[in-house]
């Protein structure tokens, strides 16, 4: 009985650290995104979903959009086609996909 009490206490470690890892990673895995720069694939004004390249992220009323010159512009200068670089709420725990903080527009087509 003693040695199954051993073994079930280190399997139950070993499943714990296996979880807590996924998920550390999955939330640092986040700052290879902050401050990248690509061509927007898709946007979705309605559901307030930007995707660019192969990777959707979100934006709500807090996430600040610029255009070229550092101005604030409002959600509709976003169009398809258009380069922009990001910056990521790092800090943020996130389910679906993470929310940008800020969207600054470097070109349009």
């Amino acid at each position: 009985m003693n040695i199954i009490n051993k073994i079930s206490i280190l399997f139950s470690l070993v499943v714990a650290s296996v979880f807590f890892s996924q998920m550390a990673y999955s939330e640092t895995g986040l700052r290879d995104y902050d401050g990248m720069s690509k061509s927007i694939a898709m946007i979705d004004h309605k559901k307030d979903i930007i995707k660019l390249s192969e990777t959707e992220f979100s934006y709500d009323h807090k996430t600040v959009i610029l255009n070229y010159k550092g101005e604030k512009v409002t959600e509709d200068a976003l169009r398809k086609g258009d380069r922009v670089s990001i910056r990521l709420n790092t800090k943020q725990r996130y389910i679906a996909r993470p929310t940008l903080r800020l969207i600054q527009i470097e070109s349009s087509d």
